[in-house]
Order: structure tokens, then C-alpha cells, then sequence
């Protein structure tokens, strides 16, 4: 047993018993015969955590917190404090499970998205394709400058290029899933459907870089149609 003073305090370190390299720490309580006179302190209980593992529970109040942040104000403006205060859970846990703010706010986006913009199905390409856009791009301004920052920053960190990836991705296979479907209900045949995906989302970053034009509900009916006309018309060509 060795024993160390720490004010007026002495903690003792006693090493288990055989076959054990663990170490206690008791208090002594002054010398009594010439011997440290010990008295156990009780060990802090600290609270478990899941580590790099997430919890369901969390992750889903986290996200429903960023999102709820994004709705309220400028994304660029939000700290990882403010998502944390609000989703109930310590900063660490979000730094724990995503490497940057802008990595929990893209998937506090794809989170929204699908509740706001959720690839519908009605039986009609073009009002599927009309339900769609609009929801999507009046989600859009509220998130320009979020998006423009991740951009920009992506454009130099490989890491949030694949954030913003799979933001974009996510967002690309909700409408590729409404043109699959029509295609299975054989309303159209075309098959290089990505490139149809890329004039809907490409219009939509475009106005949102530049914004030269606005991204609001004429906007997207105007797509709708002209991708439905074209989806349509390549059919006709396609059976002849």
C-alpha cells in the first residue's frame, strides 16, 4: 500500500487481490498506532453511453431538433449547442456520431424531406412529378444558405463531399422511385431515367446558386409538365 497527501486528505492505493492489477482508492483518515487509519470513498457512478453506437431514440431526437432549427431560421446560423439543448443530449454525443454540424444538418434535411417532399403516388406521372417538386423546391430558399455553405466547403473536404453525396442522393432516389413506378404501370419506357432526374434537381440547384429566377410553385409545375411531355413523348418514339 502506498499512500499520497492531496491537501489536508491522504488517499491510499491498494492494489486487489492475487491475480488482480486493479487499484482501489480509499481515504485515510489520519494515523492511528503508526498505521493510516482507511476509509473507503465511494466511487463516482458515471452515466453509460453507447459510445460510437447510436441510440435510436437520440439520433431520432437530434434530427427532429436540427430540423426543427432549420425551420425556424437560417441553418448557417445553428450550433451544435443549440441542436444539443434542444434534442435533450450533451454535445459529445453529436460529435460522437457525425464529424461536422454540416453533416448533422444534411441528414437533418433528408430526415425533413422525406416528411415534407415524399415521393407520392397517385396513379399520374404528372401529378406525382407535380406533388413532388413543389414541396421540394418550396423547401429549398429556407436552406440556400446552408447548402451553398456545404458547397463551398465540400469543394475543398472530401469528407463533406460525401455528405452532401448522399444528401443528394437520397433526394435523387425519391424521385427516381416516381418515374420506376410510372414506368412499371407502363405510362412510360424510357430507360435513361438519371438523366431525367438530373434536369428536375439541376434547375433546382441552378436557381438556387444563381438565383436569378424564383424556385416556387409555377417553377415546378413548369417542370413537371415539360418532364411528363418529354417522359411521355419518348414513349411514343420508343413504340414506333
Amino acid at each position: 500500500m502506498s499512500v499520497e497527501k492531496a491537501g489536508s486528505a491522504a488517499f491510499a492505493f491498494i492494489r486487489g487481490g492475487v491475480g488482480s492489477h486493479a487499484l482501489s482508492i480509499v481515504e485515510t483518515n489520519g494515523l492511528v498506532n503508526g498505521r493510516a487509519s482507511l476509509q473507503a470513498v465511494t466511487p463516482t457512478r458515471q452515466r453509460p453511453h453507447t459510445g460510437s453506437r447510436r441510440n435510436d431514440a437520440a439520433e431520432q431526437a437530434i434530427l427532429e431538433a436540427a430540423a426543427e432549427l432549420l425551420v425556424a431560421g437560417d441553418g448557417a446560423l445553428i450550433t451544435v449547442a443549440a441542436i444539443a439543448e434542444r434534442a435533450g443530449v450533451g454535445k459529445q454525443t453529436i460529435y460522437r456520431w457525425w464529424p461536422s454540424k454540416s453533416a448533422v444538418l444534411l441528414d437533418a434535411m433528408i430526415h425533413r424531406a422525406r416528411q415534407v417532399a415524399p415521393a407520392r403516388e397517385t396513379g399520374d406521372l404528372h401529378t406525382d412529378l407535380r406533388l413532388f417538386l413543389r414541396s421540394t423546391f418550396a423547401a429549398a430558399p429556407d436552406n440556400r444558405s446552408l447548402l451553398l455553405g456545404v458547397l463551398r466547403e465540400a469543394l475543398g473536404d472530401a469528407a463533406t463531399m460525401d455528405q452532401l453525396a448522399r444528401f443528394t442522393a437520397a433526394r435523387r432516389d425519391e424521385l427516381a422511385q416516381i418515374l420506376e413506378r410510372a414506368r412499371a404501370r407502363g405510362q412510360i419506357s424510357a430507360e435513361r431515367l438519371d438523366t431525367v432526374v438530373d434536369q428536375a434537381f439541376g434547375l433546382l440547384w441552378y436557381r438556387m446558386i444563381f438565383a436569378h429566377r424564383p424556385l416556387d410553385e409555377g417553377a415546378a409545375d413548369e417542370v413537371a409538365a415539360a418532364l411528363a411531355t418529354q417522359l411521355c413523348t419518348e414513349g411514343q418514339w420508343d413504340s414506333r
